[in-house]
């Protein structure tokens, strides 16, 4: 294990706020990134680190689901990805290479806390992109790793006119934000009120980039290319009815992964696999797997 890149003297805050502790961390180049601990409120079995994916941040995500977590004797770490969320960069594309070395980073502080307290990497969207190429890399090693509904869709399923097209834009406009509407429609879940409550936060960052959705085919690829390396067990859960991710591509990535792994679907799933209306299963889930490692 590598020694921890934020050990005391590089914390840049540290402060408890109802329950959990919010923390900023200075990160590699200067930047820094946030942090939300929820400490287990039952016995501790075991550790949780949380990846986010595009636009959001780490407890818009993973708040709920870290209530309940927490009571199950699970500690929660999720942080906020660079560009994203609370941290200074929000906005600007961090590069692939970078999000994953974050993740790494951050991993290696968890690990150096937490002791012999068993981890398990979770990773929704984007999010799952990451912990899957860092994994594949052999930049991260927790216990286990579940990916929700990761964006593991790139190589051979998205062809050379797609990726001509990202990159004109990039060269052209690299900065111009796309709002997508009259073209793509796209319903990311059942729960209206969580979709509303996005909407309305100032912090999700809406309208993708053309430098962001060139990063995103990027990241894609090098999880896809990643996944073959990757010896961790690895629980992956999809939502029948996801609108952003297709199936076949993930089924196709997850077969590559060279250690355990299992692909469940989740019949009234959507993307935002955590918040559905039937998040309930998904939770569950995680933390089952979470305490007993159990791909059955």
């Amino acid at each position: 294990m590598r020694a921890a890149p934020f050990d005391a003297p590089e914390l840049a805050a540290r402060e408890a706020v109802d329950g959990r502790e919010e923390r900023i961390l200075r990160a590699a180049g200067g930047d820094t990134i946030a942090l939300t601990h929820w400490p287990a409120t039952a016995p501790r079995r075991g550790v949780v680190l949380a990846v986010h994916g595009f636009a959001d941040y780490g407890p818009s995500t993973f708040a709920g689901a870290a209530e309940e977590w927490r009571g199950a004797g699970l500690d929660v770490y999720a942080y906020d990805q660079r560009g994203f969320g609370r941290n200074p960069s929000r906005g600007t594309w961090p590069g692939a290479a970078r999000l994953i070395e974050d993740l790494a980073a951050v991993h290696d502080v968890i690990r150096f806390e937490t002791g012999d307290a068993p981890v398990t990497v979770v990773g929704h969207s984007m999010g799952g992109a990451v912990v899957a190429a860092a994994l594949g890399q052999g930049r991260i090693d927790p216990d286990r790793a579940v990916l929700l509904a990761p964006a593991l869709w790139g190589g051979k399923y998205l062809g050379a006119g797609y990726r001509a097209l990202a990159g004109l834009a990039v060269a052209v406009l690299p900065d111009r934000r796309w709002t997508g509407d009259g073209v793509v429609r796209i319903q990311a879940s059942d729960n209206i009120e969580a979709l509303r409550a996005l909407g309305r936060d100032p912090l999700y960052l809406r309208n993708p980039s053309s430098r962001e959705f060139s990063g995103l085919i990027a990241l894609m690829d090098a999880a896809v290319e990643a996944a073959p390396a990757i010896e961790t067990p690895v629980l992956v859960l999809y939502g029948a009815k996801d609108e952003v991710v297709p199936e076949t591509p993930l089924r196709e990535a997850t077969a590559l992964f060279a250690g355990p792994h299992a692909f469940r679907v989740v019949e009234t799933g959507w993307h935002l696999l955590l918040r559905d209306l039937d998040g309930h299963i998904v939770r569950d889930a995680v933390a089952a797997y979470a305490l007993d490692g159990d791909l059955r």
